[in-house]
């Protein structure tokens, strides 16, 4: 059976007015679904983009190679998701670095304070150290940074006996 036709005068009322009382907030959730995707691409990507930097991967292997802040956090020593900071290059090979990441073991987290200066395509870390959960600085520079970079010390504590391995065992 066919509808019947609307009265001549009646005017025809449109979508919009029919289903404004879900559409609107459908249309707002949306907005905000959105807005909230594009912080969170951007904060991944800051993320990912800091911690493939040089001085963050460099500060996060002295971190997991000190005997000092593995004796305090445990093993494996994790780097939150997160860094703050800034990097800067600059033409001719300088540049300029400074991070602060949460670090967490199976015994207590700290916070890993980075600060380091490029020259002549040169990484020197004039400030590297980690504050413990019982406001204990461990300091991760070295006198010498090219050295430091060849270097773990907890690998050469490992292999002279001193230190136990990471299941809790003693090497030897």
């Amino acid at each position: 059976m066919p509808l019947p036709l609307p009265p001549s005068g009646a005017t025809r009322v449109g979508w919009w007015h029919r289903h404004w009382r879900w559409a609107m907030p459908l249309a707002v959730l949306a907005v905000l679904l959105a807005v909230a995707a594009m912080v969170w691409f951007a904060l991944a990507q800051w993320s990912r983009w800091s911690r493939a930097s040089e001085p963050y991967q460099e500060a996060m292997r002295r971190a997991r190679c000190s005997t000092e802040l593995v004796a305090v956090l445990g093993e494996p020593i994790q780097d939150g998701f997160l860094p703050s900071g800034s990097m800067e290059r600059t033409a001719g090979g300088g540049g300029y670095s400074q991070f602060a990441v949460s670090l967490s073991g199976p015994r207590g987290e700290a916070e890993l304070f980075l600060e380091a200066h490029r020259e002549g395509g040169q990484w020197d870390y004039p400030l590297l150290y980690a504050i413990t959960g019982q406001d204990e600085a461990v300091d991760l520079t070295a006198l010498d940074d090219a050295e430091a970079a060849q270097v773990c010390a907890l690998q050469e504590c490992r292999e002279q006996g001193h230190c136990p391995l990471p299941g809790g065992r003693w090497g030897g």
